[in-house]
Parts: C-alpha cells; structure tokens; sequence
C-alpha cells in the first residue's frame, strides 16, 4: 500500500491480493470443499455402478448435487480470481474524493467521484473481510471499499470526520442523519 500524505489531501492504494483479510481462509475451504467433492463423486460411480435401481437413482441425485455444488465452489473461486486482478486507488482531497478502479482482467478502468461538500452522511461498514463506507450525496451513493486498503482504512475514517462528515457506523446502530 502506498500512502502519500500532502496538505490537500491523501492518497490510498490497495494492497496486493495476498496481504487481503480473508483470502486464506476462503482458498483452504475451496481446497477441502473439492477434496470432498471428489470423494463424494466417487461414492456416487460405486452407487451407479452397484446395478440396483435405489443405489442408481441416489448415485444420479448424489453426482448431480456434487457437480452443482462443484459449479457453486467454481463461480467463488473465479470471483477470488476477478477481485485478486482488481486495484483500487482512493484520492481524498479537500473538496472531493475519487475512486478509480482498475480490472486488469478485463483491462477497464472505471472512476467516480464526489465532491465533499456534497456528502450529506457516510455510512460505515467495520467488518474486516468486508470493510466499506459509503458516501450519501444527493446525486450519487458511492461505495467506497475499504477492505483491500489494510490498515490505511482509519486513514479514509479520520479523514472524512475530520472533514466534519458524519459517519453513521452500522454495528452500533448510530442514527441516520437529517
């Protein structure tokens, strides 16, 4: 993560996928998940090929839950692969904050931006794996993810409070406001 710090304003830089929260964890339940997945396939040709009709019928209905939840582990996994191509550069400055986004799977670049005075309220979602705060303004709701910043998300926190934006944080029910 690149941080650079000048008198306008801060800019953040998402960290490499490897050092995200979560990534372990969800690789290891993908692994176990195929690792079972295989095993219970196998069972599955054991019970097709035993010959009576019950054993055939479960071995069909035991194969095709297996595949589907093989094509379920295999969207997840591919969504892993999307966010881990993804970068995120966050530019707060004294009057706006913009957001670029680049895909380099799929080689776009996407940018939004906000101007500060705009911002009516900013809703804040702590949650480590899933991180973000969005942005409340009358023309636009921008969505802000925090979780690939690591440890510069306070950064974004302190930034907009100290920019005298409220930010309403979710899991102590803080009111919305006017």
């Amino acid at each position: 993560m690149v941080q650079t710090a000048e008198s306008s304003g801060l800019t953040i830089v998402s960290g490499p996928y490897q050092a995200r929260k979560g990534r372990l964890p969800l690789m290891v339940g993908l692994i176990i998940g195929f690792g079972f997945s295989i095993l219970w396939l196998t069972v599955s040709v054991f019970l097709i090929l035993d010959g009576h009709l019950s054993n055939v019928v479960w071995g069909v209905m035991t194969a095709l839950c297996t595949l589907l939840y093989c094509a379920y582990m295999g969207y997840v996994g591919y969504g892993m692969i999307v966010d881990s191509k993804k970068q995120y550069v966050l530019e707060l400055t004294n009057t706006e904050v913009v957001l670029t986004v680049r895909d380099k799977l799929r080689r776009r670049k996407a940018t939004q931006m906000v101007l500060l005075d705009d911002v009516k309220y900013a809703e804040y979602y702590p949650y480590q794996d899933s991180s973000l705060v969005i942005l409340h303004a009358p023309y636009t709701v921008m969505e802000i993810p925090l979780w690939p910043m690591g440890n510069q998300s306070q950064d974004v926190m302190d930034f907009l409070s100290g920019r005298g934006i409220p930010v309403m944080n979710v899991q102590f029910d803080d009111q919305i406001p006017e």
